[in-house]
């Protein structure tokens, strides 16, 4: 069940950590070449709040997450940081201030997990002028391949040298190899196409499911036409087929479907409705 920013799967607690929405001056997808048109009157109806004007703009939100389980408090990504963000609109981000609303202080987190290394998911990662981790009793996870593509680009992006690269010189980042149980109810799963290293976060306690699905779906319309191209997937073929995979998965399984990007929350279903699926927010 919902409530707000509260989410209880199974025995799991899922609290959402949004870091603040910014409305952007262009669409959130746009036609391929071989794809027919975007009609975003639909979408736009049934999920207003991400989109913002009269020519349907995206209205980008940056949900992140803490989760309780079997005794672990794991976060998962974490925002834009203190900012100004550029992409975004110079925006700030909230995340302290989202933790502070739910109770939740940075020294109870054990784990940090990154759906995938780019910069509008690890920008809390570091107290930049104390050289420390924010989270101070936290591991911080993530996977091998992002690692490799980020840390092995020339230049490395500078985001990488002040966020991610002083965890692992500090020994605090760990780098999976693939598929991982973070908690007997908590899984990473591979998701690759935005990034090579993508991964999602299956939640699986007492027969009821969801997954927080990180970029693999970065607006409500790629859960209605999830065989559209996305301009920010590194692999754009590979994108496409990870989304079209986990959302038959979703659908199969009935899951929640967790969205970083979708408006706050990002909690949801996917529903059928004039023969195609949409994301129905709970």
């Amino acid at each position: 069940m919902s409530r707000g920013k509260r989410l209880q799967v199974g025995n799991v607690e899922i609290w959402a950590l949004p870091d603040g929405p910014a409305d952007l001056g262009g669409h959130a997808g746009y036609a391929a070449e071989g794809e027919p048109p975007i009609n975003w009157a639909p979408i736009a109806e049934r999920n207003p709040e991400s989109v913002h004007g009269p020519e349907h703009h995206w209205r980008i939100h940056n949900n992140n997450y803490l989760i309780r389980s079997s005794g672990r408090t794991i976060v998962v990504d974490l925002g834009v940081g203190v900012g100004p963000y550029p992409r975004y609109r110079d925006m700030h981000g909230r995340l302290p201030d989202a933790l502070s609303d739910i109770g939740a202080g940075f020294d109870e987190v054990d784990t940090v997990f990154f759906t995938h290394c780019h910069p509008d998911h690890v920008a809390w990662s570091m107290v930049e002028e104390e050289g420390r981790p924010r989270f101070p009793s936290a591991r911080y996870l993530l996977h091998e391949r992002d690692w490799q593509e980020f840390t092995g680009r020339d230049p490395v992006p500078r985001y990488v040298e002040r966020f991610v690269r002083p965890l692992y010189e500090l020994e605090r980042l760990d780098l999976l190899p693939g598929e991982t149980a973070l908690t007997p109810e908590v899984t990473a799963i591979e998701a690759p196409g935005h990034t090579p290293g993508h991964m999602a976060l299956v939640i699986s306690s007492a027969g009821e499911r969801a997954v927080i699905t990180g970029d693999v779906f970065n607006h409500p319309l790629y859960v209605t036409e999830p065989w559209r191209t996305f301009g920010s997937d590194l692999d754009k073929s590979q994108g496409i087929s990870t989304r079209e995979a986990l959302l038959d998965r979703i659908e199969a399984e009935g899951m929640v479907l967790i969205a970083e990007h979708f408006p706050e929350p990002g909690f949801g279903h996917v529903i059928r409705a004039e023969g195609r699926r949409f994301f129905q927010a709970l």
